[in-house]
């Protein structure tokens, strides 16, 4: 099976793309568990498309092109769980296929092969995280976009324009998900190792990274929430701390047929024959890649399987060395077939019941399973982290994330604060506020004009508009 992929014929891409699909296609069949991150999402697009405006009507730190994704996807066919998957099995897809047409195109391997993007895909499949619309996910796409210009052989007045897209292209990355600027290191370690004027080519490079950025800015500035932008998106991403939404023994369990793979190709990178100079030096460029997305990786906030995304692109590139190693046929397809059948059991353990087995708690990311709802279609503030509540009825008011929502719930002994909920609540005026904060009686009590006007229901920590 691994020689077949070795050939570029078009019959090969069809199979490639065929397995993928087959891997894919009968999961979104079988049902789509519903996550609290992807109806997050589904939430900012839907408030988009009703006219308002990203960090100043809607406190999130969704990136600015992530969340264009969320709202053309709302315009088009509302909330909707199987676009979302099918939208960002797709772009796997095209990520897989684009990288491999990349490394082809630049001759990176002895000769043409199909098996940077067989494995990309396979690996690719091993937990739904990988198959969600995340910000990650389509910023990757434009990190994968970007390689074949940042590692152009670069003289002097001739390609210096490719440098330029090299850097939009991260620079679009970075405004799907903010801490793939990072990724501007891999960026400035293929000019040092490529480009003809290093100083001048990284300058051009980073006025491509800076490029959309600057449109943005200015495009805040006139509608007057520059501040806003710069708190939400700009500034959060960064603070330093580690949540695990998955155990670090469960994310072990999920991980350990990518880890093995790309531990395996790394070694195999070390008996490596001679090779053109330009094949050693991008093969260095991809050693930074790896370093970057594990840095990208292990300085993020909170930590599960889908931020391991990022190691794709590298287990992809370094494993066409193991697969194609002078070793025994019949072992490297042995290996491939247990590869293979891993990641089908992993991905298929709930459909099997292989759950009881393998033991893998993602409760965290699903959204919990709850009786019929009192409430639906209704407008509805939640004070607090429980966006459950939204599955079935619209969000008002820009406290959508409720750790931004404490510039001013987390505040209320400034008077500033208190006049910023009240104008917000004046403006949109919901028929429920769900209370799960305990934060009622005092907002009652300081905002009466407002929250006056709600009386507890039969549930409790839920307000009805009188």
């Amino acid at each position: 099976m691994i020689s077949y992929f070795r050939s570029i014929l078009p019959s090969r891409l069809v199979l490639l793309i065929l397995l993928y699909l087959l891997i894919q296609l009968p999961l979104i069949l079988l049902g789509i568990p519903a996550t609290q991150q992807e109806l997050l999402h589904m939430l900012v697009g839907e408030r988009m498309a009703n006219g308002f405006s990203m960090y100043r009507d809607i406190y999130d730190n969704t990136a600015p092109l992530s969340a264009m994704v969320y709202w053309l996807i709302d315009l088009m066919v509302g909330r909707s769980f199987v676009t979302f998957r099918v939208t960002a099995m797709v772009l796997v897809l095209l990520q897989a296929l684009f990288l491999n047409l990349t490394f082809n195109r630049l001759s990176v391997y002895a000769s043409k092969t199909y098996l940077p993007a067989l494995l990309y895909l396979i690996i690719g499949s091993i937990t739904f995280e990988f198959n969600m619309l995340t910000p990650l996910l389509i910023g990757n796409t434009f990190v994968v976009l970007s390689l074949p210009y940042i590692v152009t052989v670069s003289r002097e007045g001739f390609e210096n324009n490719r440098l330029f897209v090299g850097g939009f292209m991260l620079g679009l990355a970075a405004l799907s998900y903010l801490p793939l600027s990072l990724f501007l290191l891999v960026g400035v370690f293929a000019v040092i190792l490529f480009a003809s004027s290093s100083f001048r080519s990284f300058l051009l490079m980073l006025c491509g990274f800076a490029f959309p950025y600057a449109v943005l800015v200015t495009y805040y500035f006139y509608i007057g929430s520059v501040d806003e932008f710069l708190e939400m998106h700009l500034l959060r991403a960064w603070r330093f701390y580690i949540d695990f939404l998955i155990s670090p023994a469960d994310l072990a369990k999920l991980l350990a047929v990518p880890m093995l793979v790309l531990f395996l190709s790394l070694m195999s990178t070390f008996s490596l024959p001679q090779r053109l100079v330009f094949q050693v030096k991008f093969q260095q460029v991809m050693w930074v890649w790896l370093l970057t997305s594990l840095i990208v990786i292990f300085s993020r906030p909170v930590i599960s399987a889908g931020i391991f995304l990022l190691l794709l692109p590298p287990i992809a590139y370094f494993s066409e060395f193991f697969f194609s190693t002078g070793k025994k046929k019949w072992m490297m397809n042995l290996l491939f077939v247990t590869v293979l059948t891993a990641v089908v059991l992993l991905r298929y353990k709930q459909p099997l019941g292989l759950n009881q087995l393998v033991q893998i708690n993602e409760s965290k990311l699903i959204l919990p399973q709850k009786p019929s709802p009192r409430v639906t279609n209704a407008t509805v503030v939640v004070l607090g982290d429980d966006i459950s509540f939204y599955e079935h009825n619209l969000p008002v008011t820009p406290y959508l994330n409720w750790q931004l929502a404490q510039r001013h719930f987390g505040e209320l002994n400034e008077y500033m604060a208190v006049y910023e909920v009240y104008q917000n609540f004046k403006k949109e005026t919901p028929a429920y506020i769900v209370d799960k904060a305990g934060l009622m009686p005092e907002l009652i009590y300081k905002v009466p004009a407002v929250f006056g006007l709600y009386e507890p229901t039969e549930t409790d920590g839920i307000y009805k508009l009188k």
